[in-house]
């Protein structure tokens, strides 16, 4: 009888064997290779697993529990790759399909959204501070999958039909939402674009007031309120949209590197300064409008939305913000008693939601910090300033960075005399990464509680080579105003 063919890999040691393997991209051919005989097997499965934690540290970013053993990495590696490659249909979870994948896809989502919170968090890692090339491997492996699988698809659907979605948690997806809203706001891609849902919604609650409509709760008043930012997105999205004709022209006009970007530095609780130079909008309606969008009317018929002052053509601002030491910075009694910007965060009592929030964890180690700043822009055919705080928030969802913005936005005459007459109050939230601002303006002079007059704005930071030069000139807003 013929003696068995000898198995070449018995002769080759454990790390040459591993070595094969380290070259196997595809997971379909590294599972048949380990299959193949014992001594493969082992120089995947064996050797304390060290396969593994190198195999997670060539495809992600280094985690934060880098000290956990090879079988962590090798647990967290096989959850990431089957999330990123089968994903999940949210549309399925989210609607509560009826059929026997309903329980398999809302499991599925589930995973995905915390591979997704997982791969924020680690996002940019191993980046150094002078590293301007660093590119994110955690960050590509997000717009992979948001290009694949249909989580932007589905913002607000579920509202839309009047259904709730108890079945995946639902703070943690409107996060990982709120987190992608570069892609969101991105018009190259048709397929976002093309997904809008809940509009009249979305205005209606843009344009209500702090009573109806407050951007922050909780027992400490510092968890922001993820539906409150997502009908943002979604309104400034509709906007955007080439089938309006609102923003689009103006947003298309931009260069691309003027367009929203995600973060750029992974991500780290605190007070974190932000960039110089911005683009924005803000959008309003008329008083007697106004009462008619908070009402519910444009359910039944289309309210027009208007931008950035009496013009008709639609256009971006151009806002420059300088970080300012608090002796320089003009913060009079009056900014203060509208925003309430160094005012201890209110405390109320927990309710039973409020005890499962994710924030009190956030809170450990949580000091808030505050930083102050000027500004100066262009509003329409008048120059204005601003001047305002950044206060540090914890962790919502385990994801880290946010902070609440409130700036004044007033206007002066050539003597530096400050317009108490024709103040606008801005408070928003700004999103990991300081890259965009988002949420409500109003008239402090101009009605209070469910009379005030407000409305929805956007930033987002230009920051880059087109504004290098402008960066040096001196503004016109700096130093003390005069009442």
């Amino acid at each position: 009888m013929a003696e068995a063919a000898m198995n070449p890999f018995d002769n080759l040691p454990i790390e040459t064997c591993q070595q094969i393997a380290s070259y196997l991209d595809s997971e379909r051919d590294l599972c048949h290779y380990r299959l193949t005989c014992q001594s493969t097997h082992d120089a995947v499965d064996a050797d304390s697993c060290s396969f593994w934690r190198r195999r997670f540290l060539a495809t992600f970013e280094k985690p934060t529990w880098s000290s956990g053993n090879n079988l962590r990495y090798k647990a967290a590696y096989q959850k990431r790759k089957r999330a990123l490659m089968f994903g999940a249909k949210f549309e399925v979870a989210l609607l509560k399909t009826p059929g026997k994948d309903l329980v398999r896809q809302v499991a599925k989502s589930v995973n995905a959204l915390e591979v997704l919170r997982d791969l924020i968090v680690e996002s940019f890692s191993e980046k150094k501070d002078d590293d301007v090339a660093y590119e994110s491997a955690n960050l590509s492996h997000i717009t992979n999958f948001i290009l694949n699988h249909d989580l932007l698809h589905v913002v607000m659907l579920a509202e839309k039909d009047g259904k709730d979605f108890h079945c995946i948690p639902k703070p943690l997806l409107q996060t990982i939402q709120v987190m992608l809203a570069p892609a969101l706001l991105n018009t190259q891609n048709e397929r976002f674009m093309q997904y809008s849902y809940g509009f009249p919604d979305s205005q209606m609650t843009v344009y209500g007031t702090a009573l109806d409509c407050p951007i922050f709760g909780g027992c400490n008043n510092l968890d922001i309120r993820m539906d409150f930012l997502l009908h943002h997105l979604n309104f400034w999205k509709y906007h955007l949209r080439r089938d309006e004709h609102t923003l689009f022209s103006a947003f298309a006009a931009l260069d691309a590197a003027e367009m929203p970007r995600f973060w750029r530095q992974q991500l780290k609780t605190g007070a974190n300064q932000l960039g110089t130079h911005w683009k924005g909008s803000y959008a309003f309606v008329d008083h007697p409008v106004i009462k008619h969008v908070r009402a519910g009317k444009g359910q039944n018929r289309a309210i027009q939305d208007e931008f950035n002052g009496e013009t008709d053509l639609a256009s971006f601002q151009d806002l420059r913000l300088e970080f300012v030491p608090d002796e320089e910075s003009y913060w009079p009694p009056v900014f203060e008693q509208h925003l309430k910007s160094l005012a201890p965060r209110a405390s109320h009592a927990r309710t039973r939601a409020q005890m499962r929030s994710a924030t009190p964890e956030g809170l450990a180690g949580f000091k808030p910090q505050n930083f102050r700043f000027g500004g100066e822009g262009q509003d329409v055919t008048e120059e204005f300033c601003a001047q305002g705080w950044l206060n540090a928030l914890p962790a919502q969802q385990g994801v880290a960075g946010w902070q609440r913005m409130t700036m004044m936005k007033y206007f002066q005459d050539e003597d530096g005399t400050v317009d108490m007459d024709a103040l606008w109050a801005y408070e928003g939230v700004v999103l990991p990464g300081g890259q965009i601002i988002m949420g409500r303006w109003w008239s402090p002079g101009d009605g209070v509680g469910r009379e005030m007059y407000s409305g929805p704005f956007l930033f987002f930071c230009v920051d880059g080579p087109t504004y290098e030069d402008a960066g040096s000139e001196e503004g016109e807003c700096e130093g003390e105003g005069r009442v």
